[in-house]
């Protein structure tokens, strides 16, 4: 088993201080180019992987966070959230996060699951898959001051979170464009 690979070992390489290759990772435009360069070379050929326990003691932030998968309802249901699942991963991969899923029965066991996540992983933040009128899940977060989004509009007040949603109406105006557009003028189902 080989030797874990440390910010002193990538400096000792290096042959810089430990502070240089922590600027280098956190601050490289304090870092001059040549050895900016010479700490990234070390990092690549050792295969140094930043701690993230490390960092997340130092920020106190985990870079992690929590989105609920729900049982699929219908094909339609399913395929939206799986896009959204996908795009919400790479767009927080590229900015450094990762995103946990957790699973939930009810609003009262996912704010169960809001409190367990929060004492073990200490989360930045969550985003909730759907809704409710007087949602208990976001007043519970917002209580607390847990930073979190949801994937559906607040139902009172628009303004009372951030939110995104699918525009409905602009979907369904572009298809019935689309469809005037190519000569369609009435339609019979079967």
């Amino acid at each position: 088993m080989s030797e874990k690979v440390t910010i002193a070992t990538v400096a000792r390489h290096a042959q810089v201080s430990r502070q240089t290759v922590s600027n280098v990772l956190n601050s490289p435009h304090v870092v001059r180019e040549e050895t900016r360069r010479r700490v990234q070379e070390a990092i690549d050929s050792l295969g140094y992987r930043a701690s993230q326990a490390a960092r997340q003691m130092r920020t106190g932030r985990s870079r992690l966070i929590a989105v609920r998968i729900e049982p699929t309802r219908d094909g339609i249901n399913g395929s939206v959230l799986d896009r959204f699942l996908h795009g919400l991963t790479e767009t927080a991969e590229a900015a450094g996060y990762r995103a946990m899923l957790y699973t939930a029965a009810d609003a009262a066991a996912e704010i169960a699951t809001f409190d367990d996540l929060l004492s073990a992983y200490d989360l930045d933040g969550f985003v909730l898959t759907g809704t409710d009128h007087g949602d208990s899940r976001t007043a519970w977060l917002a209580e607390r001051g847990v930073p979190f989004v949801t994937f559906g509009r607040p139902w009172d007040d628009p303004d009372a979170h951030p939110w995104v949603d699918v525009d409905g109406a602009a979907g369904t105006a572009q298809a019935t464009g689309h469809l005037l557009a190519a000569g369609l003028r009435s339609w019979r189902p079967g």
